[in-house]
């Protein structure tokens, strides 16, 4: 097996109604708002505390604060009626720096600079803010980190978006310094052949392969920015990226899937966003086309490891994008993207259906919402935003700001 049966359920028996898709987004944009607190921040969820060693109110991107006042701000892009709470943004900012979720650090997911991406993005042209961002930017680095949470490719995420929506050269110049620190990293395994970076995220030293923490999560940035970065890129990055995919894959017939990672090597097989083939189909589906073999190679690659994430079905662990429901179902959105054909758009459609059941499960369940934009509501409401207007489909806090 690809997969662990265990992790997953069989799928809904609801058919897409976009009149039910509607009814929850407004239901979770009204209970995000209803359980707001003075304090600028919103009840920490049962399932969350338990990943903090500490208690009391969260402030990060990843399961805090900032991530949800992000999420509205994307809501309100579409048109929905929300509160504005950028305005608390600074008082978010300040209560973390005295009591941080986990420390105080300098990255995306659970550091400064998720908190301070909202923040910037409602003002462009202030200046003391964007010298406190490019502050966390600069940062991330020298970090022997090399990823999305706290390293330098959730960083080149965010300098990449400011790049694109102002033009202004600190924001460049901040993603190729990024760039040259993962270039410069990333090694070749002389006894596998493989390409692959070192991260002590949390601690231990390890070569990650999936979306979060790995290779495909990297070479998604890199690609994203290669106009930016030397004209030999974007091929060299494709063929390093798909000769390690290919050495590393697990293979079942047409289903492939990935370990958590290696060195030391761990078999874990997950189908999630942050390890496994979710997220090994959202970073590298945005690839550019090149007319070469390699990119048809990877278009092959792409549609086994779909299928996997099809075959999987939807995840016990809920509803969100890292590791639920949404984030799986992203993978199908993306491929809709890619390739144009129905069937992915079917498949995100029918996972949008059976997450809003598991939504409305846990919050009958736990008596409350989970109000984060990666690990509860506030992320699915933007995935289901996407399954309705699919041409807009990309990961909030991330490929999208």
């Amino acid at each position: 097996m690809l997969f662990d049966k265990s992790r997953h359920k069989p799928l809904t028996e609801s058919h897409w109604d976009q009149n039910v898709v509607q009814s929850e987004i407004s239901s979770i944009i009204n209970d995000i708002q209803h359980s707001l607190s003075a304090d600028a921040c919103w009840p920490t969820h049962p399932q969350d505390a338990q990943s903090y060693p500490r208690s009391g109110p969260k402030w990060s991107a990843y399961a805090g604060a900032a991530g949800t006042i992000h999420a509205l701000q994307l809501l309100d892009g579409y048109g929905y009626n929300v509160i504005d709470l950028s305005g608390a943004l600074e008082n978010v900012y300040q209560s973390f720096l005295k009591n941080p979720d986990v420390c105080v650090e300098p990255g995306l997911q659970i550091g400064e600079l998720g908190i301070l991406m909202p923040a910037i993005l409602k003002k462009l042209d202030d200046a003391q803010l964007a010298r406190r961002v490019l502050r966390c930017m600069e940062d991330t680095i020298a970090l022997p980190l090399y990823e999305i949470t706290s390293g330098q490719s959730g960083m080149m995420h965010a300098a990449l978006a400011l790049y694109r929506k102002t033009g202004e050269n600190c924001w460049k110049e901040v993603f190729v310094k990024g760039a040259t620190s993962l270039m410069d990293n990333w090694l070749l395994d002389t006894k596998t052949g493989e390409w692959l970076w070192q991260s002590q995220v949390f601690g231990p030293k390890r070569h990650y392969y999936g979306a979060c923490h790995g290779v495909v999560g990297n070479a998604n940035i890199l690609l994203q920015g290669a106009d930016l970065l030397p004209d030999n890129y974007p091929e060299l990055i494709i063929k390093r990226t798909l000769i390690t995919l290919n050495i590393a894959a697990k293979k079942a017939g047409n289903f492939t899937n990935w370990p958590l990672c290696t060195k030391p090597k761990i078999d874990k097989l997950l189908v999630q966003w942050c390890h496994g083939a979710a997220g090994i189909v959202t970073a590298m589906a945005r690839t550019p086309k090149i007319d070469s073999c390699t990119s048809n190679q990877l278009d092959q690659l792409l549609v086994q490891t779909a299928e996997l994430v099809w075959q999987a079905g939807p995840l016990n662990k809920g509803s969100n994008i890292c590791h639920g429901t949404a984030g799986n179902g992203y993978a199908f959105l993306y491929m809709y993207r890619r390739t144009g054909q129905a069937v992915w758009l079917e498949r995100a459609r029918k996972f949008a259906m059976h997450a809003i059941e598991q939504c409305q499960k846990a919050r009958a369940h736990y008596g409350q919402g989970r109000f984060t934009l990666w690990t509860g509501d506030a992320g699915l409401a933007i995935y289901l935003v996407h399954c309705l207007n699919p041409q807009h489909a990309a990961i909030p806090g991330l490929d999208l700001f």
